[in-house]
């Protein structure tokens, strides 16, 4: 990915030190010094631009939302401005929070979540509660959560409970299948749905 304009380097500009109203300016390179406040800006157009370096760097590879890239960055670039980078990473559109978040839950639908876990994990990636429902809708649109959840358990567990099984055996048996969909991020009404669809398939 080529770097856009450099927009957070700063020039190195000329300054000079304070003297007695009689005396003469002299320029700072006479001296060997510079001014304070121009030496603190230049430090800080240098991690600025350096953060957004970082910031694209790690963009070319895969999506991040802007919470991940502050917690890898942050220890890094700690006088750098995070708000001035991301602004600049969006107007370029290198970095999208809500192009994350649909990124990152289909990703998890492929893995077999459902939009509980979803929703949770994109909580943890500092996705704003707009953009998770979003993407959810986004999703619900295109699959049934009750059918993903079947498929889930049907590709674990294969069969349905055994009615060979003692009755208490039985339970425990449906209850650890519960357990393997609600914590893939099923809700209870398509965990019902499951169990049941598996029970009928041993039927036919």
């Amino acid at each position: 990915m080529s770097l856009p304009p450099d927009s957070f380097s700063g020039s190195q500009a000329g300054c000079v030190t304070a003297q007695p109203a009689e005396s003469l300016e002299a320029p700072c390179q006479a001296t060997g010094l510079e001014a304070p406040h121009e030496s603190s800006s230049s430090e800080r157009a240098q991690q600025d631009q350096a953060l957004f370096s970082a910031a694209l760097d790690l963009l070319s590879r895969r999506e991040y939302s802007c919470y991940e890239l502050r917690q890898k960055l942050d220890a890094r670039f700690p006088e750098a401005d995070f708000e001035k980078a991301f602004l600049r990473l969006q107007e370029l559109n290198y970095q999208s929070d809500q192009r994350f978040a649909e990124v990152f839950a289909r990703s998890r639908v492929m893995r077999g979540h459902g939009p509980i876990r979803i929703r949770q994990e994109l909580r943890q990636k500092g996705i704003a509660a707009d953009l998770i429902e979003s993407s959810i809708d986004q999703l619900q649109s295109e699959l049934d959560w009750f059918q993903h959840a079947s498929e889930q358990l049907q590709r674990k567990f294969r069969s349905p409970v055994s009615r060979a099984l003692p009755w208490a055996d039985q339970q425990k048996e449906r209850a650890r299948r519960q357990r393997y969909l609600a914590y893939r991020g099923f809700s209870g009404d398509a965990v019902q749905f499951a169990i049941e669809e598996l029970d009928r398939s041993g039927d036919e």
